[in-house]
């Protein structure tokens, strides 16, 4: 197995890190689970991606995963969601791992690095929404620690989605 990498992302980044974004999320696309990132804009890739700390993770064949840590959360889920209105909670957006390398533990790699980023800038909670028929992606933040606070609906979004909270040390 190939080393990974993380590294943080810079926006001559965009164009892959938004092809590869694509790419991680067509299987929930074709389940009908239209997340933005299934389809999203490089101008979206760059926006989501300055919101905090975003982690690339490469081998030598190039990027197989990412995830970004927004601190604090976005305006639209602090008002969907009260107790995301905090200045030290931190928020878990856009994991995704490359088809092809799932179960390697390159999610857990990017989760291991974004939390220590989390906990150095003072977070101490962190939250994550996901669709709830997402199960595989619910079961991994379960195992993280995370436990269920919630629901909300985004705009546009065929599905509800669970959120899910998790205290820092």
């Amino acid at each position: 197995m190939t080393p990974i990498r993380l590294r943080p992302f810079a926006p001559r980044d965009a164009t892959a890190l938004t092809d590869f974004l694509h790419r991680a999320y067509a299987e929930l696309g074709a389940e009908g689970l239209n997340f933005t990132a299934v389809d999203q804009t490089e101008a979206t890739t760059l926006h989501r991606a300055s919101a905090g700390l975003c982690l690339l993770a490469e081998d030598k064949g190039g990027l197989i995963g990412t995830a970004t840590i927004a601190l604090p959360p976005s305006a639209t889920m602090r008002r969907m969601f009260p107790a995301a209105d905090r200045p030290d909670m931190a928020w878990l957006g856009q994991l995704g791992v490359d088809p092809h390398r799932r179960g390697e533990g390159v999610a857990s790699a990017l989760w291991a690095e974004g939390l220590a980023w989390a906990v150095g800038q003072g977070a101490t909670s962190i939250g994550v929404d996901t669709a709830i028929p997402a199960t595989n992606l619910r079961s991994i933040y379960r195992r993280w620690g995370f436990i269920p606070a919630g629901e909300v609906h985004w705009e546009g979004k065929t599905y509800d989605s669970a959120v899910l909270l998790r205290s820092l040390p």
